[in-house]
């Protein structure tokens, strides 16, 4: 797959992404979500609760409760918006800029054991 073809996919997903999170705020479709097992039956928080009401604060422009909701995914919402501009920026332009900032493997890894600690503390406090 071309470099182009390749932007245009993944321009069309966060789109597509972005528009039904528009609609679904827009409706108030929250019931379509289902309530989280771990919470009901454990009584704790798993790593994804509150994601929902982030990404919804989010997209209404509410960032200091979008960020109150979840820390971790509200971080990792902005370094996603941020590594898009870069790579629209780089695709426009023979010499590349910031390309450090491009997701690596040992990202995820470090993501992942962020979202473990992240999980393990807003559950002791």
């Amino acid at each position: 797959m071309s470099k182009l073809k390749k932007m245009i996919v993944i321009e069309l997903g966060i789109v597509l992404f972005t528009i039904i999170t528009i609609i679904i705020v827009k409706y108030k479709i929250f019931d379509i979500f289902p309530r989280c097992i771990v919470n009901q039956y454990l009584g704790i928080q798993c790593p994804s609760c509150g994601a929902t009401r982030c990404i919804i604060n989010f997209v209404l422009g509410n960032w200091a409760e979008s960020f109150n909701y979840h820390q971790v995914l509200f971080v990792t919402i902005l370094y996603l918006i941020v590594v898009n501009f870069v790579y629209i920026f780089n695709c426009c332009r023979r010499k590349k800029v910031l390309e450090w900032l491009y997701p690596k493997f040992y990202f995820w890894i470090a993501w992942t054991f962020i979202l473990i600690i992240f999980t393990i503390v807003r559950n002791i406090i």
